[in-house]
């Protein structure tokens, strides 16, 4: 088969639209000298900000350049990512997280500074100036962080290492998405080659020895740079527990779970939840190895075709996605429609270089852009990841409305929420309308392949981060064969008797994620999803929720997530989320038993 195209052979139409941003490079460099002058002109307010005239005054001046400081940075990152391999794309993206790190270091009096000031006096301002109340969260999330927050110096130090500390994230996906270079998979038809951008289509191919080859081959490029993997992860965790260490928290994951206002036992209840289930996930092994007709499952048939694939073309995405998310009303569902069409967010092509996975980055005023590869032949499969940024993208829409920028960002928490109750509502949607056998098949193994990534690999990956960092926390060395030992072990414990495992190309996986490079991330996806499958199954039953969901959303950071989610009548301190959605996953993995019979 042909090499896979470079981009410049992509058509637009399959390309996102990211002129509206910069419409040239003379233009974003003009940009780039703006900021570097006003850096400046933020030291003019240091010593004013227990005034409520001056402070009002400095939160303009700070939403202002913030926001054309993330319009330039988001330019050259979503340059770099439609081809890591473009280094004059990646050299800008670096210049923009340079820059974006003095201003932060600039800025970065204003924090302890005004935790100098009481609570009560940030109060008495507010009722002096009541424009002020519209930051109103932004300050108690500082107030809150007061024990956390150092010396002016200490803190312009910290934002300066910013840049050179978060260089782990940067070579990682230089690593991954650019300098391995992976064996071609073979099959009946000859030679694939394997990418990022395709990996995910050859793992779901219905011949198995291609998929076998392509799973091996993806691995074997991964072990090929194990050891530098492994040093990388190392100086990010050291990274993360320097700042541990210089802001007083008691642990990597306390700080984690303290930026988003999370208790513990949530985090607790969360993983708990997930190992406790794992006895369903052994019948689901067990079902889909009946099905497949082996006498042994291997984790190259996680996603083997059952029934014959389900082709769809992008087009036939977007209007499956439209339907699916109607009971949200027609104001929500134009918006959408636009976006992934004439407005044209989503860069949906598969081409050399392009970075790995799919993500949603929003723009505060301007559009919420969507980073996939789609494939037509993994149908449902893409469908479904285009409804899940997509979930995102109006969760950004909403809140950059509704809400000041430094309180339009919401949490990781609450983000996941969004994207998998996209997933949810198609999902139900396509069940009720399409009753062939092998679509309700096709659609069964779409929620398990969303299950699978959130409800149990998300989980695995998560108690594999907690590990890297307590061991370095405890001054123990990282190394390429103890962190893969670690994780076989807890995949050997969720895949059970039904899967025949490889241990160091299974326990290499902590190294094809990026995620493990944003802290403690991937514990959220499975409460998000579980958040996600309550709500969609409320809507379901009485459509006027959809009201309180949509609120939800329009409150971007302006709460904490946890508070958020209770608007929409979610309580994710309680274990029954996590219980009802493993009830949905059980459901599920029922109806495909059945079938195995």
């Amino acid at each position: 088969m042909s090499a896979l195209p470079r981009r410049s052979e992509i058509p637009d139409e399959q390309t996102w639209e990211i002129s509206a941003l910069f419409s040239s490079m003379d233009e974003w460099e003009a940009e780039y000298r703006a900021i570097e002058v006003a850096i400046p002109t933020f030291e003019k307010y240091r010593g004013t900000l227990g005034n409520e005239a001056a402070l009002l005054e400095w939160m303009e001046h700070l939403e202002h350049w913030l926001q054309r400081r993330q319009r330039l940075a988001s330019y050259a990152g979503l340059l770099s990512d439609q081809d890591i391999a473009h280094q004059a794309n990646s050299a800008l993206a670096a210049r923009a997280r340079g820059l974006s790190g003095r201003v932060q270091a600039a800025i970065s009096f204003a924090f302890p500074e005004f935790l100098a000031l009481t609570p009560g006096h940030v109060d008495a301002m507010m009722a002096e100036e009541p424009r002020l109340r519209a930051w109103s969260q932004y300050f108690d999330n500082l107030s809150r962080s007061r024990a956390h927050v150092r010396s002016a110096e200490v803190e312009e130090l910290l934002a300066q290492a910013s840049d050179v500390l978060g260089t782990y994230g940067t070579t990682y996906a230089v690593l991954a998405n650019t300098d391995i270079r992976f064996a071609d998979a073979h099959g009946t038809d000859g030679a694939h080659p394997i990418g990022q951008s395709n990996i995910r289509e050859l793992l779901g191919s219905d011949h198995r020895e291609l998929r076998a080859s392509a799973y091996d081959n993806y691995a074997d490029g991964f072990l090929g740079v194990r050891n530098t993997m492994a040093s990388n992860m190392s100086g990010k965790v050291k990274a993360t527990v320097l700042a541990v260490r210089a802001r007083k928290h008691g642990s990597s994951l306390r700080m984690s779970l303290h930026e988003n206002a999370i208790p513990m036992a949530v985090y607790r209840n969360v993983i708990d939840a997930c190992n406790r289930h794992l006895p369903i996930w052994h019948r689901y092994w067990e079902a889909r190895r009946k099905l497949l007709k082996l006498d042994k499952l291997e984790p190259c048939d996680i996603f083997a075709p059952i029934a014959p694939q389900v082709h769809v073309a992008y087009e036939q995405a977007v209007q499956m996605i439209v339907e699916g998310m109607a009971p949200l009303g027609g104001a929500y569902v134009s918006k959408m429609k636009a976006g992934l069409t004439s407005e044209r967010w989503v860069d949906r092509a598969v081409n050399q270089g392009k970075r790995q996975g799919a993500y949603s980055s929003a723009v505060y005023g301007g559009k919420s852009y969507i980073l996939m590869s789609y494939s037509e032949k993994s149908g449902l499969q893409s469908m479904s990841t285009l409804a899940h940024e997509v979930g995102h993208s109006m969760h950004s829409t909403l809140s950059n409305k509704h809400q000041v920028y430094l309180q339009s960002r919401y949490t990781l928490f609450a983000a996941e929420v969004a994207s998998n109750f996209n997933q949810a509502m198609v999902r139900a949607h396509l069940l009720s309308q399409n009753p062939d056998r092998n679509f309700q098949i096709a659609l069964i193994e779409e929620a398990m392949g969303n299950f699978h990534r959130y409800l149990f690999l998300m989980p695995i990956l998560s108690q594999f981060e907690e590990y890297t960092h307590t061991q370095v926390e405890q001054g123990k060395a990282l190394t390429a064969d103890g962190m893969g030992a670690y994780l076989a072990g807890l995949l050997r414990a969720g895949y059970g008797p039904a899967m025949k495992m490889n241990d160091a190309r299974e326990g290499i996986t902590w190294s094809q994620f990026n995620h493990l490079y944003a802290n403690f991330y991937v514990y959220q996806y499975a409460s998000g999803i579980a958040a996600a499958n309550v709500l969609a199954d409320a809507i379901a039953q009485d459509p006027e929720k959809a009201g309180p969901y949509l609120e939800f959303l329009k409150l971007g950071g302006s709460k904490y997530p946890l508070d958020a989610l209770k608007v929409a009548g979610i309580d994710m301190t309680s274990v029954e989320p996590m219980d009802r959605a493993f009830g949905v996953l059980e459901g599920i993995v029922a109806r495909l038993e059945a079938l195995a019979t």
